[in-house]
């Protein structure tokens, strides 16, 4: 019996995936299903913890194994590997990572992982919160805007941060922004060396949630990235047992919007979020018709700060029953060098803009003064329903006539990141474009409106 407890002991620690069978088993009583990728899941967790990935983000589809093996098993792992491992473990939500840290102590103490791995815990870590192992290593698990405090992660732990953002937050910039610095200013500093690894686990919400975010870039860091989609490129399901082909169908043509996320890992849809790529018409510019009566949109932002939303600026008009997009661009301008930026963009599209139509934010009222008084164009402040409605709202009231092909893009190097960011909203990093093409559809195409 002594030689068989041997075998699985070994077997045990070479393999993070045996380990998670055997535990599970044993502690619940039913068998843990293997799919393909979990194997994969598995075997990037080991180079972590090998000190192979330093930054790891894991994207995958909900309630698919992640935080079973990523989370707890992984911690109580490396526990038996490293009885002095320190781990901190975050979640949106604060009872999330309490019940996962707690889970991890219940496995640590059961029968099953006492009798190969004798690991003590010290008598004061009844806490969910914060316990220890007698050699110095244990777990701190609190909401991932919650405070750190007195706890760092090393010596063969981690940091482990699995759904730092709750699906219904993905939509404020304020919440997102929170976590995202939160990452530079808090989280990543609770580690006790540079060679700690931080792994984050969640399924893609926002084209700026946190893997966005840390992916384009934001922290300066270099990340591993494990994406498992809910189907593959030939249409294969990632976990049939779990969900069939015509199941993910199912689910995709009852949300797009969560399936492409959630279960693909883009934050919006191939054909499109609210509005479709395929709604567009794009024309040479010799078939822009003879009397089309162009004007300037302006969505300002106004500063240089490359972390906020730029300025949009669209030269667009109407002819017969048509709205003709000639240029739709953004810019990160300050004030004075947006005025003259907008004077040699209008020349040099070589257009007649009968009028500057600016939405009247309060940098919005200063830019129509500026305009006014040291240019000669016609300037006025948008004042329409669209500038009380909400940015969903003007994308869907705009929609019918979208999908109706009465919007044309003129043919140029501008048109792939347009489309990029309106068929990717509500989940794009930013919305210029769509705030400027609303207004334009709704002062040419839609009625009742009136500027003044």
């Amino acid at each position: 019996m002594e030689a068989i407890s041997e075998v699985i002991k070994d077997k045990c620690i070479d393999s993070l995936l045996f380990f998670t069978r055997f535990i599970f088993k044993e502690n619940t009583g039913n068998k843990f299903e293997v799919a393909p990728f979990h194997i994969e899941l598995a075997q990037t967790l080991e180079k972590v913890n090998k000190g192979e990935i330093k930054r790891l983000i894991i994207n995958i589809p909900p309630r698919y194994g992640k935080t079973e093996i990523a989370v707890k098993m992984f911690m109580a792992w490396s526990l038996a590997k490293n009885p002095a491992s320190k781990f901190i473990h975050l979640s949106y939500s604060d009872s999330l990572a309490l019940d996962n840290s707690s889970q991890t102590r219940e496995y640590i103490t059961g029968d099953a992982y006492q009798s190969l791995w004798p690991l003590k815990l010290k008598k004061d870590s009844q806490s969910q919160k914060k316990w220890y192992t007698t050699a110095g290593g244990g777990v701190y698990a609190t909401a991932s805007g919650g405070a750190i405090t007195g706890f760092g992660a090393g010596t063969g732990g981690a940091i482990i941060i699995d759904d730092p953002l709750k699906p219904d937050d993905a939509v404020s910039d304020v919440k997102r922004s929170f976590i995202n610095n939160r990452y530079n200013t808090t989280i990543r500093s609770r580690v006790n060396s540079r060679e700690v690894p931080i792994i984050v686990i969640m399924q893609r919400l926002h084209e700026d949630d946190l893997s966005g975010y840390l992916l384009d870039g934001g922290s300066g860091e270099d990340w591993h990235h494990l994406k498992l989609a809910a189907i593959d490129e030939n249409n294969n399901a990632l976990w049939p047992n779990k969900h069939s082909f015509d199941e993910l169908e199912a689910i995709r043509q009852a949300d797009r919007y969560t399936f492409s996320g959630q279960y693909m890992q883009e934050p919006a849809p191939q054909e499109g979020g609210e509005w479709r790529k395929d709604w567009f018409n794009i024309i040479n510019k010799a078939e822009i018709p003879a009397n089309v009566n162009w004007e300037m949109f302006i969505d300002g932002a106004y500063t240089k700060d490359t972390r906020n939303d730029p300025t949009g600026i669209q030269i667009s008009g109407k002819s017969g029953d048509n709205l003709y997009i000639l240029k739709s661009i953004d810019k990160y301008l300050e004030m004075p060098e947006l005025k003259q930026f907008i004077e040699s963009f209008v020349k040099s599209c070589g257009v007649h803009v009968q009028q500057i139509l600016v939405e009247p934010k309060a940098s919005g009222k200063s830019l129509v003064q500026l305009l006014r008084r040291e240019t000669n164009f016609n300037v006025s402040e948008l004042k329409t329903d669209f500038v009380r409605f909400s940015k969903i709202e003007r994308a869907r009231a705009s929609s019918p006539f979208l999908e109706g092909g009465r919007v044309y893009l003129v043919k140029d190097n501008w048109n792939d990141a347009y489309l990029q960011q309106v068929t990717t909203f509500p989940n794009a990093k930013h919305d210029e474009h769509i705030d400027v093409t609303s207004y334009a559809i709704e002062r040419n195409l839609i009625k009742g409106f009136f500027v003044v």
